[in-house]
């Protein structure tokens, strides 16, 4: 197996939200901060199974499984700890080549694989240089050409062509021949993609007589191709396959030159051709997903740039079914999104829209782009016929249930008077409705919640656990003082529960070694019943109670403990058969701890 540095642990936890993860598991429901499920390690019929996305850890209050992301993989998948990792590697598409650690077992195929992403990126450079100079031979030439009058059509002027590195598929000069000439191996070319060999052994390009685009990532190398027909046939597009460096669900075309732009939105359009027209207009802001739908990943990608967004998709059928993925999936990354509406239903898409009606005119579209809510709405309106009784009582259940999923009241409040008002519907009738829809689901979080609690509160009976386990909570809230505190006055012999003491000494380990507020220490620990403990222990939640006053009641019951039990010693030992005087010596010691723990009432 390969070896990786602890680097790759925090990035594997960072790239994979634990919700995102448990939910292709478990149907999980939010309730108030958490998210609630039926446990998948024990049958049960209701629902005891809690994650929290804040503290990226879950916990069952039933069984008391708990841990965060990869013990969970570990445990449901029945893997080892680094193939756990390397699966969630491979979800989030983390590079693991990054991370290995260099050793006789696996240098040599660590290099190889390095040694073919770069070749793949020169062998990309190349053919976009081959594909562009084809495209400008064309264009520079005399007589007709199909491409150049496709050009023109598309109204592409050479400031574009050159900004996005289009080009020609021609096959004037075998692309094999040139790639040979450049000093690559047919097996480089075969790993690319672009080039193909049949089961006869035949060799030919993956693309011809097609405009091509390169695609490039956010570090503007070229990392694959689509390639399109100048006329009707089909397939319309052909792209390039995934491999190495290309991973068509954790890109965006244009990305590279739209984050660039520093602007508070991004435009998400279908097509490359979408994306080049309105960037050539004047919407630098604009990307376009890759012939797939909208992933996870492109929303993260999306999201380190701005928390802004707005869906362009075709206007037909297809697109308004991927706009709606889209918006969910973007939603979910709590991004504020909203929907471009094209308002001549002639044009179905934001490139055939500027052709016809020019910049400025999409330029308003834009701007009055509805929000999600707005969207859905509109989507169930064109559902129904609203001059229908049975047709609009459907369509205000379907407004009252769209309605009951804002969690904002101010914002609920405000939509149902704008759709009464537009759709001439009495406010009073929706907005009974949706407290309907609310108080149901208000009465399955407080059983949800009590469950929970109750299930806490009897996994956890003994107080003097409870006390051990607050030393380390309070270390886990990362108030610096406290933790000093802590350290200093309780030693790991002090704490009794087996599992409380290792996470301590852990602590103390952890603590010698790195700051421990900046790491993931759930991520370094190993043993199954430690991290159980510890899950546990971070459900403590202690934001709202005094820190200051726990950590000296702490300490305080800590002391007391101390003193009980040495009076009980002191008590046996009395009663045994000792001598005069050591009899005096602890009865005097007796009165001292008596008088301590008074103090400590």
């Amino acid at each position: 197996m390969a070896y990786y540095s602890e680097d790759l642990i925090e990035e594997v936890i960072s790239q994979n939200d634990i919700v995102e993860v448990i939910s292709e598991y478990v149907q999980l429901k939010k309730s108030g901060r958490n998210h609630m499920g039926l446990c998948p390690f024990h049958r049960e019929k209701t629902p005891s199974f809690c994650v929290s996305m804040d503290k990226q850890i879950y916990k069952c209050f039933g069984c008391s499984e708990g841990g965060n992301v990869i013990s969970f993989v570990m445990k449901l998948e029945n893997l080892d700890f680094w193939d756990s990792v390397e699966l969630l590697a491979q979800r989030a598409h983390i590079e693991l080549s990054r991370f290995e650690v260099r050793s006789s077992h696996n240098s040599v195929q660590a290099q190889k694989t390095e040694d073919l992403k770069e070749v793949l990126f020169k062998i990309n450079r190349e053919v976009g240089l081959y594909y562009h100079n084809n495209l400008m031979d064309i264009l520079n030439s005399t007589g007709y050409h199909e491409v150049k009058e496709y050009i023109k059509k598309r109204k592409f002027d050479m400031g574009t062509i050159k900004k996005f590195g289009i080009g020609y598929a021609n096959g004037k000069i075998p692309l094999y021949n040139y790639l040979l000439e450049k000093g690559f191996s047919k097996s480089d070319m075969l790993a690319s993609g672009i080039i193909m060999e049949n089961a006869k052994g035949k060799i030919y390009d993956r693309f011809f007589s097609r405009l091509m685009f390169p695609i490039f990532d956010i570090r503007d190398r070229t990392i694959a191709f689509g390639g399109r027909v100048l006329d009707n046939s089909l397939p319309k597009y052909v792209n390039s396959p995934e491999n190495e460096i290309y991973f068509k669900g954790k890109n965006l075309y244009a990305m590279n030159l739209a984050k660039k732009e520093k602007l508070d939105n991004i435009i998400i359009v279908e097509g490359y051709m979408d994306a080049i027209a309105l960037q050539k207009s004047g919407f630098g802001n604009a990307v376009a997903s890759l012939g797939t739908a909208l992933t996870e990943n492109q929303a993260r990608l999306i999201k380190k740039y701005t928390d802004n967004v707005i869906i362009g998709y075709d206007q037909d059928g297809a697109g308004q079914e991927a706009t709606m993925r889209g918006l969910d999936i973007l939603a979910a990354k709590k991004l504020n999104v909203k929907v471009l509406i094209l308002d001549k239903p002639d044009a179905k898409d934001p490139d055939e829209y500027i052709n016809k009606y020019g910049p400025e005119r999409l330029k308003n579209c834009i701007q009055n782009s509805i929000s999600l809510v707005e969207f859905k709405v509109k989507k169930l309106e064109n559902m129904l016929d609203l001059n229908n009784i049975d047709s609009k009582i459907k369509f205000l259940t379907g407004v009252a249930d769209i309605m009951a999923k804002i969690e904002n009241d101010i914002e609920r409040d405000l939509y149902i008077d704008k759709i009464a008002r537009k759709y001439d519907i009495g406010s009073g009738p929706i907005i009974k409705e949706v407290e309907k829809r609310l108080q149901k689901m208000s009465k399955e979080d407080i059983v949800i919640d009590m469950q929970s609690i109750n299930r806490k509160m009897q996994l956890v009976t003994n107080i003097r656990k409870r006390q051990e386990q607050y030393i380390v909570a309070l270390i886990l809230c990362k108030d610096k003082k406290i933790q000093d505190e802590i350290f200093e006055k309780i030693k790991a012999e002090d704490i009794n529960d087996d599992n409380v003491r290792k996470i301590y000494l852990l602590l103390i380990d952890l603590k010698s070694k790195f700051d421990i507020n900046k790491i993931d220490i759930l991520s370094k620990v190993k043993e199954e019943d430690m991290i159980k403990e510890l899950t546990e222990i971070m459900y403590i939640d202690l934001s709202m109670s005094d820190r200051n006053k726990l950590f000296q009641d702490v300490i305080k019951n800590k002391n007391k403990e101390k003193l009980f039990l040495r009076r009980d010693e002191i008590l046996k030992r009395i009663s045994s058969n000792i001598t005069k005087d050591e009899k005096e010596i602890l009865e005097l010691e007796l009165n001292q701890i008596i008088v301590e723990l008074s103090k400590l009432k």
